[in-house]
């Protein structure tokens, strides 16, 4: 028992020990990324567009780990997991009359999170020492989490109550919450730091609601750090 033991030690160390002179050979750095997103969906319909849908663009932030493999001098790929938390309020006309005479008045606040699961291949070009410039694409695959759309009422300026619909993602649903979507950037990098810019376009159709097409395409500006 104790030399069974001892051999399943020895192959699980040399397997360790394999992975990591591969990881090596193949110069796998890891870096964490952040930066600024804006998602902007798409519908198409021959239908009254349900409210729940929501058409409008949506900005915020997201935020990840992320992973390079380094195939040749200027060819690699990268891919990483991102973290999505958008939002947006929408306001009519009226109701901006009455908020700017009165201070009372009604909005709908939107929030959506998702995960993103980029595969770049990336080619980069030196222009001086330490200091590169690339351009990357591949596919991007996306899931929702969550998104609701909240309607809130204020008095005197301040909140007074909140009702918040149900996530349009939450099953039985109308609507998909995988995305496969298509990207492509540029950007630069000196030292270890980069920012570059991309920009994605949804392919799938995120509803089932008959005679409509739902599509999502992301801008993203994106700081990183790979060590």
């Amino acid at each position: 028992m104790k030399t069974t033991k001892r051999n399943i030690f020895l192959v699980l160390f040399a397997v360790l020990a394999l992975s990591v002179m591969q990881a090596q050979d193949k110069k796998v750095e890891f870096g964490f990324s952040a930066g600024y997103g804006y998602t902007m969906p798409r519908v198409k319909t021959e239908n009254n567009i349900n409210s729940d849908i929501n058409t409008d663009n949506l900005s915020g932030f997201h935020v990840g780990p992320h992973l390079k493999l380094n195939v040749e001098e200027q060819f690699s790929f990268q891919t990483g997991l991102l973290f999505n938390y958008f939002s947006t309020v929408t306001i009519d006309r009226y109701q901006q009359y009455l908020k700017k005479a009165e201070g009372t008045w009604k909005q709908n606040r939107t929030k959506l999170m998702a995960f993103d699961l980029p595969f770049r291949a990336t080619y980069s070009a030196a222009l001086a020492e330490d200091f590169y410039f690339f351009v990357f694409a591949g596919p991007n695959l996306n899931y929702s989490v969550n998104k609701v759309v909240t309607l809130e009422n204020y008095s005197n300026r301040k909140l007074l109550s909140s009702t918040s619909s149900e996530n349009i993602y939450q099953k039985p649903s109308n609507y998909n919450a995988f995305d496969l979507q298509l990207g492509a950037g540029l950007g630069v990098q000196w030292m270890g730091v980069s920012i570059r810019g991309s920009y994605d376009w949804g392919v799938l159709n995120r509803t089932i609601i008959e005679k409509t097409a739902l599509r999502s395409n992301d801008l993203k500006v994106t700081l990183g750090y790979t060590f």
